[in-house]
Order: structure tokens, then C-alpha cells, then sequence
């Protein structure tokens, strides 16, 4: 390789390093944070997936279903059990997250729906316990037998389904430069906003947790789309759940995208009806996803969509940290392709009906400090919109509009005014 091109590489992996590791969860050993920003949808006094918050909090500590593609470490009994290389058959797990810890209920619950500027909700992993794994590849076959009833793990979960309204499992789906505990403390933060409704689990790909493991990283996910394959495809089956949720951020997109493409090639003689009644995926948040935007209609064109009800792409033109990773890939990011489509890629998109596009761009960005990747979780007109959409909301009804042959929906100056409006309806 010339010398030139190595210094390239080096100078694009030292931004990449500077800016979107700054962007994604930081990698310290902290066993707490604070809760996250209120979504604006909570604090106006619109509905939310999980229904009644004062009967969801019930009690401090939330359980987070563990499924971890990442090697055991060292302490394999303690909080943190996990190290950084590949697991050639994920663990499974159960954490326990303690959420408000001090608080009463009507603090906790004024914290979870108001805009509170300083919270003083803490989110705490406190547990940490790994279940045992069924002899046989657990999550491979496409059949309808469920043959993993008695597994400890597989049965809480379907407990766990039993004390809900809805027998939803929601999935979230981590990017890059992230530790275990990190990613569990997120997932129990999107689990509370959800109402504690169903049971969540946080899909543990090997991530290195370094700044510069980014080319790792990436190998590591293109890696465990086998084994979030075989998680999606037997999941609702196993745990008798009435529908899936999946959430995913950054390097984790890939993942879930091409899981799922790789489920409608499996399943290519069966219908796209039979196909997501079969798989009960029902919606799909994609957001600041670290993909390559020919390769998601790559995956259009092989009816990636028709295994879910709906797929939101959250994407931001000042997105920096995918900025670095278009520099270091030369092509398009789909998390940063706002203004960048061809004809011909726009009028792919827009043929799909079950896939929304939006982009994150506010009309006042003053109090948008980090650096615009973090978004999904940090920013309360983006989460508030995530958890509409999860509801079944469309895009217009949410508040968001689009122009005439433009493939983008986006946040309007009077969004918050029709955002309000949507109480009333």
C-alpha cells in the first residue's frame, strides 16, 4: 500500500476516533447514570406504548434479557461478565437494573413525564446473572416447534410477558465503542419510557469499547448478523410474544437490516403477509445508522421490509461522526444521507410504503450540544417521535411534514404546536 494512502487511513481512524467515539456511549465502568430527557411526546401529555406509568412502577428493578455475542471474561460472576472478542454461541442473561432509587413514586413519576432539567433519577445495574444455554443452536431453525419452554431464561421472559398489557418484546440493538454495562443501563432508560410494558432485550454484539477498535467493530458486527438472525426468528415463538420491537443505533443497524433481508431470503416461496405474521416483527427504529446506503437498497431489493410492519431511518446531515466513517469507506452513510440521494435511490425508497425516512435536522438546534449522533436517546423531540412511531403513529399525524417529491420527513417550525394537537385526536 503507497505511504499516502496508510496516512490517510491513520489521519480518517484518528477523527473517527475524536469524534464518533465522542459520540457513542463512553467506555468508562460506571455501574450508573442519570435518566435520560424526558421525550417531548411525555411532557406535553401525549399517550405512550406501556399505558399507565403509576401501574408499570411497580417497584424499582427492571429486568434486561441478555443476549451476548462477547467472550466470558475474567470475573464471569460479577456485574460485568463479559470481555471483547466473539462468542461463537451468545450467552444468555438476566440483568437487573435499579431505576429511581430514593425517589417515591410521584417523584419518579414526575421526573419520567415532565422536562425535568436536572434529574435525579438514577438508573443503576445492580445484578447481573447468566442463565444456562440450551445444548442445541437455540435460534437456527425457521420451523413453528418451540422447543425451548423449560430454558430458566426463555421461561422468565414468558413470566415477564404474562404481568404485561401487551406481550411485547422490544430489542435494542447497540453501535459501536460501547461496553456491556453501558448498553444495559440504555436499554433499561428506553425500557422505562416504554412503561416497563412487555419485557426488553439488549443484543450484546462484540464491541472492542475502544476509540480506536472502530475496523474491529465493524467486522464484529457484520459477525453477529447470523446470530441476531437466529434470535428474531424464534424469539416470538419461544417466549409466545404477540409482536417484536426492535430498536437500533449506529453500527448496530447493519445488523438488524440484513438479519432481516436474510429472513425474507430464507423465506422466499411464503408471502410477505405470512412472513410477518410468522415472525411477529411489528416496527423497526433505525436511528443515525452506520450502513451503507447502497446496500440498504441492497436489502430493498430483496423485500427486507416485508418481515416488519414499518421501518423508521433517523438520519442527520450533521451527523460529524458518520461524516468520518464516509471518509474512511468513501460511500454514503445512510445515517447521513440527507440531500445526498440519487433519483434513482429516492424513487426506490419511496416505492416502499412501510419505510419512513426522517431527517433529525430541528428548526432550533441551540440546545443541541453533543455532537449529533447520540440523538435517538438524547434528544426529546427525536425519542418522542421513536416512541410514536413505535405506536403506530404516521409520520404526518406526528407533526412531521414533507415536501412535494422530497423522500425525507422532517421537524416544521410549529412542530410542538402540532405535536399538542394530537392530545385532542
Amino acid at each position: 500500500m503507497p505511504d499516502h494512502s496508510k496516512f490517510q487511513i491513520y489521519v480518517t481512524l484518528a477523527l473517527l476516533a475524536a469524534v464518533i467515539g465522542s459520540g457513542c456511549s463512553s467506555t468508562s465502568r460506571n455501574y450508573s447514570t442519570t435518566l435520560m430527557p424526558t421525550p417531548l411526546g411525555l411532557s406535553i401529555g401525549l399517550p405512550h406504548p406501556g399505558g399507565d406509568f403509576r401501574r408499570t412502577f411497580d417497584g424499582n428493578e427492571v429486568p434486561i434479557y441478555i443476549v451476548s455475542g462477547r467472550d466470558l471474561g475474567d470475573a464471569a460472576k460479577g456485574l460485568d461478565p463479559f470481555g471483547t472478542n466473539r462468542n461463537h454461541r451468545p450467552e444468555l442473561g438476566i440483568a437487573t437494573v435499579q431505576i429511581g432509587a430514593g425517589l417515591d413514586a410521584d417523584d419518579l413519576l414526575r421526573e419520567t413525564v415532565e422536562a425535568v432539567k436536572r434529574k435525579k433519577t438514577k438508573v443503576e445495574l445492580v445484578g447481573m446473572e447468566l442463565s444456562p444455554r440450551p445444548e442445541a443452536d437455540p435460534w437456527l431453525l425457521k420451523d413453528v416447534i418451540a422447543r425451548h419452554e423449560t430454558n430458566a431464561w426463555v421461561h422468565s421472559i414468558k413470566q415477564q410477558l404474562d404481568t404485561s398489557d401487551k406481550r411485547n418484546i422490544c430489542i435494542y440493538v447497540h453501535g459501536y465503542n460501547t461496553n456491556f454495562v453501558d448498553n444495559t443501563l440504555l436499554a433499561a432508560e428506553l425500557f422505562h419510557y416504554l412503561g416497563r410494558d412487555g419485557a426488553m432485550i439488549s443484543f450484546e454484539w462484540p464491541s472492542e469499547a475502544r476509540l480506536l477498535g472502530y475496523i474491529t467493530d465493524k467486522g464484529n458486527a457484520t459477525y453477529s448478523t447470523r446470530h441476531f438472525r437466529g434470535l428474531i426468528s424464534n424469539i416470538a415463538k419461544e417466549c409466545r410474544a404477540d409482536s417484536v420491537t426492535i430498536i437500533a443505533h449506529s453500527a448496530g443497524s447493519p445488523i438488524v437490516v440484513n438479519a432481516l433481508r436474510e429472513i425474507r431470503l430464507l423465506e422466499y416461496d411464503l408471502p410477505a403477509e405470512e412472513v410477518q405474521r410468522k415472525y411477529k416483527i411489528e416496527k423497526v427504529a433505525l436511528a443515525a445508522p452506520d450502513m451503507d446506503l447502497m446496500s440498504f437498497v441492497n436489502a430493498i431489493h430483496d423485500r427486507f421490509y416485508e418481515v416488519t410492519n414499518g421501518i423508521a431511518v433517523y438520519a442527520s446531515p450533521n451527523d460529524k461522526a458518520l461524516r468520518v466513517s464516509q471518509l474512511l469507506y468513501k460511500d454514503e452513510r445512510l445515517g447521513g444521507s440527507v440531500g445526498l440521494l440519487e433519483p434513482w435511490e429516492k424513487k426506490e425508497i419511496m416505492s416502499i410504503a412501510k419505510i419512513e425516512m426522517i431527517d433529525v435536522t430541528k428548526p432550533n438546534r441551540k440546545h443541541w450540544r453533543f455532537l449529533g449522533h447520540a440523538y435517538f436517546h438524547r434528544d426529546p423531540w427525536i425519542s418522542s417521535d421513536i416512541g410514536c412511531f413505535i405506536m403506530g403513529i404516521g409520520p404526518q399525524r406526528r407533526g412531521l411534514t414533507r415536501n412535494a417529491g422530497d423522500v425525507f420527513w422532517s421537524f416544521p417550525d410549529d412542530f410542538v404546536d402540532r405535536l399538542e394537537k394530537l392530545i385532542s385526536h
